[in-house]
């Protein structure tokens, strides 16, 4: 029995490792296919000169703030509790990851009218950009309605000439070299001037909604791949306990 059970416990875990190699390679898809479509240069640049030449044919490089308007948040007294609390959903660091890449429609806090009037808060449209500055730096979601973030957040309200979700993944792809700019050592954080002074390198609007329209269905492939994948974990995880179960069960029955 001991024999049987130590093969069968270590066919798993080559189950499990394989799995999870699986796993981390489809979890690298949408990084791969970023690159392919954004190619080696970054399509972002905080330079205070805007650079010239385009990084890939026919794209150009604007100010960021001169194609979508900046916002930042805020967060209401916590010692008012009338001010917590309502419809009004309410973007925080807690929030981010889970959404990185998607639109959010609904966070783990709301506030209400009272807590925006009386703060620095303000209510962003739908399709907003959102991007962490501080702390888990350079993850990036749009507002799925209309909604208002923390100071941990820049905002940009994308103009006719800007698509957001092109925006979005265009921060995906820069996620390291928007890091990069960060400092502090105990709270990473990127400043708002710095923020203000991001230049981008864009095509024109309908290749932009093409290249996002072609991103995202990848990403519902990837996910759909990485949710197989983490199903045949699961299913992995239980055959220990069950091994044992059938083991003893005969041993038991002998």
């Amino acid at each position: 029995i001991a024999g049987r059970l130590t093969e069968q416990l270590a066919a798993v875990e080559r189950a499990r490792a394989a799995a999870k190699d699986r796993l981390a390679a489809a979890e690298s898809l949408l990084a791969a296919y970023l690159r392919e479509i954004f190619g080696r240069d970054a399509p972002l640049s905080a330079a205070p000169l805007i650079p010239d030449d385009g990084t890939q044919p026919g794209w150009r490089w604007h100010l960021l703030t001169s194609i979508a308007r900046l916002a930042t948040g805020h967060t209401p007294s916590r010692r008012e509790p009338s001010w917590w609390g309502g419809d009004i959903q309410w973007l925080q660091l807690p929030d981010i990851r889970k959404v990185d890449g998607r639109r959010v429609t609904q966070t783990i806090e709301q506030t209400n009218p009272l807590g925006i009037a009386n703060s620095s808060s303000v209510l962003l449209p739908a399709g907003t950009v959102c991007m962490s500055r501080t702390a888990s730096v350079g993850f990036v979601t749009i507002m799925g309605c209309e909604m208002a973030t923390s100071q941990d957040f820049v905002n940009w309200i994308c103009g006719p000439e800007l698509d957001p979700d092109f925006l979005m993944y265009l921060i995906l792809r820069c996620r390291r070299e928007i890091r990069d700019l960060g400092s502090g050592a105990t709270h990473h954080s990127i400043y708002f001037e710095t923020v203000k002074n991001f230049s981008v390198c864009i095509p024109p609007i309908a290749e932009q909604r093409r290249i996002a329209a072609a991103l995202a269905q990848r990403l519902v492939e990837t996910e759909r791949i990485a949710d197989c994948i983490g199903d045949e974990l699961s299913a992995i995880d239980l055959l220990p306990s069950s091994f044992l179960q059938m083991a003893f069960r005969g041993a038991n029955a002998s």
